[in-house]
């Protein structure tokens, strides 16, 4: 009825799916974002000066266990209100790039900081999903060209209002 090991071929229809993790530099040589303020600094230098007042985005930063930096991706470009973000997206990110930590941000083209009900909601689900793989979520940053806006610093990650939004 079932086949055996043996008889089993390499099937041309199916894909093969790997995980392979390479890093770009050695960890030391990588920078160290301790703070909201250095995350922010790091983030603005990634974000298209030319777009952040026009549309919202969603970037992820990837950190190891000692807050050295393994990577960043850019999860979506939106609207001038809003932007669409995957949660399984962001946690597929940081199982694949083997992070321990990880800061979202996104930005508010109005140049407003103050946190959204929806932004609130959409941190707690992802506080959720990472705590699910003992992922942690360090800081959610709203920003703007000029300033930003830190969950963490605020009290908003570990509140009643993030985990029953």
């Amino acid at each position: 009825m079932y086949k055996t090991l043996e008889k089993w071929s390499v099937d041309p229809c199916l894909s093969e799916v790997t995980l392979r993790y390479k890093g770009a530099a050695d960890l030391s040589s990588r920078p160290k974002l301790s703070t909201p303020e250095q995350a922010y600094e790091y983030l603005l230098s990634l974000w298209d000066e030319d777009s952040i007042e026009m549309s919202e985005s969603f970037y992820v930063l990837l950190f190891n266990n000692k807050r050295r930096a393994l990577g960043w991706s850019k999860i979506s470009l939106g609207s001038k209100t809003s932007t669409i973000v995957d949660v399984s997206q962001i946690v597929t990110l940081a199982l694949l790039g083997n992070a321990s930590n990880v800061i979202i941000a996104h930005n508010h083209p109005s140049g407003e900081t103050n946190p959204s009900r929806a932004d609130i909601r959409i941190t707690g689900r992802i506080v959720q999903a990472l705590e699910l793989h003992d992922i942690k979520l360090d800081d959610h940053l709203i920003i703007t060209r000029s300033e930003f806006y830190s969950f963490q610093v605020n009290g908003l990650l570990h509140s009643d209002q993030i985990n029953h939004p």
